[in-house]
């Protein structure tokens, strides 16, 4: 039985990533140092104390107990639950889940309903099917943080890696989601599902030229937009989200200023995988100036930064997911300079 833990969500995976880090993945010393600093019943000492048990020292070959299995899929689960809470695609209710690397049927094309006479022949019409499969790609978001941050035992110390850790996650999907600039790398990196389109001329145009459904469609948006927006006659729209028009509104700091999507999220199809943690002290990290317009192993950032060197950690959060327009016409966008 896993203990009960009162921590804040999400803490136990942050917890065993500080952990790893100070103990340089030596998962037996990190036992410890979880055991000593939040006890040792806590999660954090649990998860380290099972994998020793189960031979998994420092990402050796062994197999994870089941105690470990329980443990940090529960510690996996809280963290991308924060990270759901604050990215576009985990407020974006409706949208097609299906498993990644997994054949699947979808119809693209309905059947349609007739009126039919008494005694007359009845009309069928073909259901159009199409094959779709979400092949698995990687998220990944790297935390940055220095020996001292990870030994303070000030209790705002563990709070600041965690916000950064789930902003570094968010912000990597949220701009790979929604940016229209992010045409996708093969075998790495999906599409934005507004990459490619024609944009509208303002937002009256946006409703007209859409081919979704409206009833369950969501608008996306920049918060400074959506603040642009409200007035007397729309009161129901902020900073914070709302409505427009009687359709849902998600804001991200990541959609450019100006920029207005539509999109119906049964016509998005979503692969989800397995997460995992990973820790280093020893590798040379490329610090990137352009996000997605730069390939991350071309090294040509603005530096390069010994963690070694620099007495840092690398704390990888990495997630396998994958997403794609499954039916033509579920998105559109006004661009900046729309109205």
């Amino acid at each position: 039985m896993s203990a009960v833990s009162l921590a804040p969500r999400g803490s136990t995976f942050v917890r065993c990533a500080m952990a790893l880090a100070l103990a340089k993945g030596d998962m037996v010393h990190a036992a410890e140092i979880a055991a000593g600093r939040w006890g040792l019943m806590s999660p954090a000492a649990r998860v380290a104390k099972a994998a020793v048990e189960a031979g998994q020292l420092g990402g050796g070959s062994g197999t994870w107990g089941s105690e470990l299995a329980g443990d940090l899929a529960t510690a996996t689960v809280e963290f991308f639950q924060l990270v759901a809470e604050r990215s576009i695609v985990g407020r974006m209710a409706g949208l097609r889940r299906m498993p990644l690397l997994t054949r699947s049927i979808s119809v693209i094309g309905g059947s349609t309903a007739h009126w039919v006479g008494e005694g007359k022949p009845k009309p069928v019409s073909a259901l159009v099917f199409g094959d779709a499969r979400l092949p698995s790609r990687k998220v990944i978001a790297l935390c940055v943080v220095t020996r001292e941050l990870l030994e303070s035992s000030d209790p705002a110390a563990e709070g600041v890696i965690k916000t950064d850790l789930v902003r570094a996650v968010v912000d990597a999907l949220d701009v790979a989601f929604i940016d229209p600039a992010n045409a996708g790398i093969s075998d790495v990196m999906p599409a934005s599902i507004t990459n490619g389109l024609i944009p509208s001329a303002d937002l009256e145009a946006l409703v007209s030229d859409f081919a979704g459904d409206l009833g369950s469609a969501v608008l996306v948006m920049n918060p400074a937009t959506a603040v642009s927006l409200s007035s007397a006659d729309r009161p129901n729209i902020g900073a914070r989200g709302g409505e427009l028009s009687g359709v849902p509104v998600v804001t991200s700091r990541n959609v450019a200023e100006g920029n207005i999507v539509l999109a119906d999220p049964t016509g998005i199809a979503l692969g989800e995988g397995s997460a995992d943690l990973r820790v280093t002290t020893e590798a040379t990290v490329e610090m990137l100036d352009s996000g997605l317009t730069q390939d991350a192993t071309d090294g040509t950032g603005t530096s390069l930064v010994s963690l070694w060197q620099t007495n840092a950690a690398g704390l990888l959060a990495e997630r396998a997911m994958n997403w794609a327009v499954a039916r033509p016409g579920s998105v559109g966008y006004v661009a900046a300079g729309g109205s």
